[in-house]
């Protein structure tokens, strides 16, 4: 994943040193090595939490996901029991409806959902006569099946800074941007200076989608899922003030690999240079994992 513009996901107020930002990306030490040296670095990082979250979030929008409430006043996407299906009403959601929601939303089930009480929920089928209903349930529950991880600064990025100057730090993977806010009321200034991650820096990590004999069948409309909300992500931001600007990011490298947990060995299907370019190829792809009955690794 490589920035277009500048990428901040806030690590809060950054330290109070005179002439210091006033907010900082979040940042860590890594072990990186060039040649024959290791070298330890603090570099800026993409957590896993808001890559995830975004192409979730955006992935409800775009499918038109209704929204839930549990009081009221904070609704989101978020699904669960017992909540409030409508503002003007007192309806809530009820187990049958809950169940039906859960078997048809390939997206609750691909990024993960809230536990429940599988007990309650089936002596309320029962009482409902709709006990074939959790027979259904069972054909697809499965645990999570989309796992992130943490996106660092590529290795080879960060060596060739090193070999260019013998040195790498913090300052070469960010931008300082002064903003400016004006009080609509009294024009009074507020100034502020963030650091951000600047453009052209080049992240890389693993996400993993997990197949098990009850979503194999759904592997197909889950990796279209996938490659529809890493769309999302391109045509939109990720980070903060994306309407500011920020965080426009593009994929330009995706190897896809396929791992097969008996065997235990990993082999690579293919290298994509977009999302756009592996989009077309996704059919391919979910047949050659159905066939070997296998995981798969992005």
């Amino acid at each position: 994943m490589q920035t277009i513009t500048g990428l901040l996901i806030s690590a809060g107020k950054a330290l109070g040193r005179i002439g210091g930002a006033d907010t900082e990306p979040m940042s860590i030490e890594r072990i990186y090595a060039c040649g024959n040296k290791s070298i330890k670095v603090r570099v800026p990082y993409i957590p896993a939490s808001s890559l995830k979250g975004r192409m979730r979030s955006l992935l409800e929008i775009a499918l038109g996901l209704p929204l839930y409430s549990s009081d009221k006043k904070i609704w989101s996407h978020t699904l669960a029991r017992n909540v409030y299906v409508n503002l003007s009403s007192e309806d809530r959601l009820n187990s049958v409806d809950f169940v039906n929601i859960l078997i048809k939303t390939d997206l609750d089930r691909m990024f993960g959902y809230g536990a429940f009480p599988l007990n309650e929920v089936f002596d309320e089928l029962k009482k409902e006569n709709k006990t074939q209903l959790m027979t259904s349930l069972f054909t697809v529950l499965s645990p999570t099946s989309f796992l992130v991880e943490d996106l660092f600064p590529e290795e080879t990025y960060v060596c060739k800074i090193y070999e260019e100057n013998d040195l790498v730090t913090f300052d070469d993977f960010i931008e300082d941007k002064n903003e400016n806010r004006i009080d609509r009321v009294t024009s009074a200034a507020d100034p502020r200076t963030i650091s951000r991650v600047k453009p052209g820096v080049t992240f890389t990590g693993t996400v993993s989608l997990l197949v098990f004999d009850k979503n194999s069948s759904k592997l197909k409309d889950y990796l279209e899922l996938l490659v529809k909300g890493m769309v999302l992500i391109e045509k939109t931001y990720l980070g903060a003030a994306g309407s500011r600007g920020y965080g426009r990011v593009r994929f330009i490298k995706i190897i896809v690999s396929i791992y097969d947990p008996v065997k235990m060995t990993e082999t690579v299907y293919k290298e994509f240079k977009s999302v756009d370019e592996m989009s077309k190829d996704i059919e391919n792809l979910a047949n050659s994992i159905t066939s070997q009955q296998t995981g798969v690794r992005l």
